[in-house]
């Protein structure tokens, strides 16, 4: 009988099968041609053959329920089979859809969807392997489907398991929701008649059981906020951006409030029904996942679980549901880990793929976040080749190298994503040699220690997404992520903020508070708690711990003084974030430039939509929260009005910058993290990773290039093989854009 689970593996979790420890990559090759508008499967036989003998393992094979394709089982041991044929040694993670049938959906319409209109929006629900046309989106968070999918579900998974393959399989995949991932494909803001959701009793019933469980005084039937409420999350955005009425010869445009919002902010005096709704909207399908997830584990505890789930960044992070409730899901004990798509942009040579989630909080938990790395190569169709600049095969290799690198440097898990019909991405001799080098370096990467040895955290927060709006979830993290986290020439570990409790967390020099803005009492005197273990500094961005759900005034830049050791102030005026550095004014200050404008998005934005450019909305601060306080340290001041932008203070065992606008590029970390004592390995903005054992670097741009090392060793680069220096602090080079280095050191 075959056993799968998740180990601690010379320091960080691993996948064990019959105690066998399997490292990146494994893979997924999309078979079934409904997203290709095809019929059945295409299956390669070479293509599986020769992915196997590069050395991946582990793959992913879709697999529909009875109750919405009687054919499910046979259907996936065929390709089963096929894989087995290729790849005699293969294991199998049973990619599981939970849609429910176009029957069911009819038959219950309290459990769809609806809006205050009484419509339910015809919906296209596509997973890999079905297409559903539907008169409405079914609830994600329907107890109904809940109960009876769960017996659909464990009635197929037994038919799986009958199977003469079934020793092959090691793990169950959950899809739901939109492309899988767990999002609802309508809005629920508003439709074309301005009707809003979800009012369909499903929903209203998992709302309640939110409300009870936070307040405990029997909730019945509780208010769906209406179109106003919602105002701050998302509609304030495009407000901000460009006013109704204003032209250069009147005055100031006034700042968009409905008495619902603080600004940006959802007003807690007025409309705490409206964060607690999102919250719920979140955590409901969190309660799905958990749910099935645990059917499994109780059924066949010898498996792996697993699912998407946690998207911040390409996405709804406040409408989509399913941002909020990693730490629930995977504080449940049933799921072995979670996965999602790296960004969709930057992705071209010189970029990065940044991810959407905290890695590293998973691996405190012992289990896992695994990256759908579905890398383009040349052998897209044009349109898509083009998109992501991956013009010929050379880009494509190093491509490849870049996101195998960062897996191995940042100790991430993934699977390579083939989702060209019948396998066509990655079908080269040259990638299947590159695969097997790939294969030899993630068994000697798993065969030393797996301990991390970065010096900078960045700290994100769950409850925050659904106070502020959209954009400024943007600015405050994905803008960040997707285009700076790999350029600061430092290697950077990701947490939710609860896990500063946790003994078992590493403690850092630098930690950067992304988007911590609701934090309780309890939670400050954590952070404190943690920076004072080894004087750390800590970076707060914009309004930084303004919402405490423990004061009677919820919302108030004086919540912010106990964790900056400074008061600050507001302003609810609408104001650009730019700033310059004040010359002379601090250390942090000595290599930025003070005639350089900083706080906004102005780079060229590399995406797969049709946007170029910058590409986001420009940025507006409503408030304006600044430092307001003569005991800190002015290091930057507003354009608009000269106010403190950026200002430090030594506090009682450690020190804080506050950073008044949301966007915060790799110059600025870079400086504030050479302050703190953390070692740069590179100075110029090139794509890096790194830990104790291996350096992998991607080439922004053409030119001479100079690793600094932390002590004296060698670096050896491992597609070439041959050393780039011995005993040394450093070495130097020369790279084209595009590029990729990876050295073992």
């Amino acid at each position: 009988m075959t056993k799968a689970k998740l180990i601690n593996h010379n320091g960080s979790p691993a996948i064990s099968i019959n105690g066998k420890v399997y490292p990146p990559m494994t893979a997924t090759i999309t078979t079934c041609g409904v997203l290709g508008g095809l019929e059945g499967r295409i299956l390669d036989h070479d293509y599986f053959k020769a992915l196997g003998e590069a050395g991946i393992k582990i793959y992913y094979i879709m697999c529909n329920n009875l109750d919405l394709d009687k054919n499910a089982v046979s259907d996936f041991e065929a390709e089963a089979n096929f894989l087995l044929k290729a790849v005699p040694d293969a294991y199998i993670i049973v990619r599981f859809c939970l849609h429910p049938s176009e029957e069911w959906c009819k038959n219950n319409p309290d459990e769809m969807v609806t809006y205050t209109d009484n419509r339910k929006i015809p919906t296209n629900l596509t997973a890999e392997s079905c297409s559903l046309n539907l008169d409405g989106m079914p609830s994600l968070c329907s107890q109904k489907w809940r109960d009876e999918m769960g017996e659909v579900m464990l009635k197929t998974i037994k038919q799986i398991k009958a199977l003469p393959c079934s020793d092959h399989i090691v793990g169950y995949f959950l899809a739901g929701g939109g492309t899988s991932e767990w999002y609802y494909m309508n809005d629920i803001d508003f439709t074309d008649s301005e009707a809003y959701g979800d009012v369909s009793p499903a929903f209203k019933r998992e709302f309640e059981g939110y409300l009870n469980e936070k307040y405990g005084n029997g909730v019945k039937a509780p208010t769906i906020p209406n179109k106003e409420a919602r105002y701050y999350s998302e509609h304030i955005d495009n407000d901000l951006a460009t006013p109704k009425i204003w032209n250069p010869v009147m005055a100031e445009p006034k700042p968009p409030l409905n008495g619902t919002n603080h600004g940006v902010f959802v007003d807690f005096e007025t409309n705490q029904h409206t964060f607690d709704f999102y919250n719920a909207w979140h955590l409901g399908t969190a309660n799905t996942i958990i749910h099935f997830a645990k059917l499994i584990k109780e059924n066949f505890p010898d498996t792996l679980v697993g699912s998407f789930f946690g998207g911040v960044g390409s996405g709804e992070v406040i409408r989509g549901s399913n941002a909020i409730g990693v730490l629930k899901i995977l504080d449940s004990g049933y799921v072995d880990f979670l996965a999602n798509p790296g960004v969709y942009e930057n992705r071209q040579p010189g970029g990065f793929t940044g991810q959407r989630q905290c890695p590293d909080s998973y691996r405190l938990r012992n289990t896992m976040f695994v990256v759908e790395d579905d890398t383009r190569t040349n052998a897209e169709i044009a349109h898509h080749a083009s998109n992501y600049y991956v013009c010929t095969e050379n880009d494509s290799i190093n491509i490849l190298k870049r996101d195998f690198g960062r897996n191995i440097c940042e100790d991430l898990q993934s699977w390579w994503f083939d989702q060209k019909i019948g396998g066509q991405r990655y079908k080269s001799e040259t990638i299947y040699k590159l695969f097997t080098k790939q294969q030899e370096i993630s068994q000697l990467a798993y065969s030393l220690d797996r301990r991390k040895n970065s010096e900078i955290a960045f700290i994100m927060d769950e409850e925050s997404l659904v106070a502020v709006s959209k954009q400024t979830t943007n600015e405050l993290i994905e803008q960040f992520r997707s285009y700076d986290i790999a350029k600061i020439g430092a290697p950077i570990d990701s947490y939710f903020h609860n896990d500063l409790s946790d003994p078992n967390m590493p403690d850092y020099k630098l930690y950067i508070f992304a988007n911590c803005l609701y934090l309780s009492d309890k939670e400050r005197e954590e952070i404190k708690a943690k920076l004072r273990k080894n004087n750390a500094t800590a970076v707060f961005l914009y309004a930084g711990g303004i919402i405490n759900p423990d004061k009677e005034n919820k919302l108030d830049p004086k919540n912010m003084q106990d964790l900056l050791g400074f008061n600050c102030s507001e302003l609810m005026e609408i104001h650009r974030p730019l700033f310059r550095f004040t010359e002379g004014a601090h250390p942090i200050t000595e290599n930025l430039d003070s005639a350089e404008f900083y706080g906004e998005f102005l780079k060229y934005r590399y995406t797969n939509e049709n946007f170029v450019g910058e590409g986001y909305m420009r940025s507006r601060l409503l408030p304006m929260v600044y430092a307001d306080d003569d005991s800190c340290t002015v290091l930057a001041r507003f354009l608009t009005n000269n106010k403190p932008a950026v200002a430090y203070k030594e506090n009682d065992g450690y020190n804080t910058v506050y950073y008044g606008a949301k966007y915060i590029n790799n110059d600025i970390v870079r400086e504030i993290a050479r302050y703190a004592g953390c070692h740069i390995y590179e100075e110029t903005g090139h794509v890096l990773h790194a830990n104790n054992n291996f350096i992998t670097l991607h080439a922004a741009h053409s030119g001479s290039v100079t690793i600094n090392l932390p002590k004296k060793c060698s670096l050896f680069e491992v597609y070439e093989e041959k050393y780039y220096g011995k005993d040394t602090n450093s070495v130097t080079f020369n790279i084209k854009k595009g590029e990729t280095k990876m050295f073992k050191i």
